[in-house]
């Protein structure tokens, strides 16, 4: 997939495209970066509705590829490095979201099939 990234859109335009892409995980925007294998404080959360020009210093449009190959934390190292975003990526498990930090060497992919699984485990 390739995410557009300018100033003028939201944070849920990109969330959006990444759960279409990707279902069972999601992105969410943060004030303060995170090392692999660490989760950032739910109060460091951007809202949504938040304008990407409102919340990055590096103010460069581009395109940010990401693959299904592609290791979760490599995904959050590509937003912070491009487009200096923070990013983490959740998964959909038991009923609920959680933080993929102890994922970040599994690939999108792996995680969309563990979503699957634990979906299915649960019926």
């Amino acid at each position: 997939m390739i995410l557009r990234i300018d100033d003028n859109k939201s944070i849920s335009d990109l969330q959006e495209k990444f759960e279409l892409c990707f279902p069972g995980l999601k992105i969410e925007f943060y004030r303060k970066p995170h090392n692999w294998y660490e989760a950032t404080s739910s109060k460091y959360l951007y809202p949504s509705e938040s304008l990407i020009g409102d919340i990055r210093k590096i103010h460069d449009r581009g395109e940010l590829e990401i693959k299904s190959w592609f290791k979760t934390g490599k995904v959050e190292q590509d937003f912070k490095e491009g487009f200096g975003l923070y990013v983490q990526v959740f998964r959909y498990k038991n009923n609920k979201w959680v933080q993929t930090t102890l994922c970040d060497n599994l690939t999108l992919a792996q995680l969309v099939g563990n979503v699957f699984e634990s979906k299915s485990a649960v019926k």
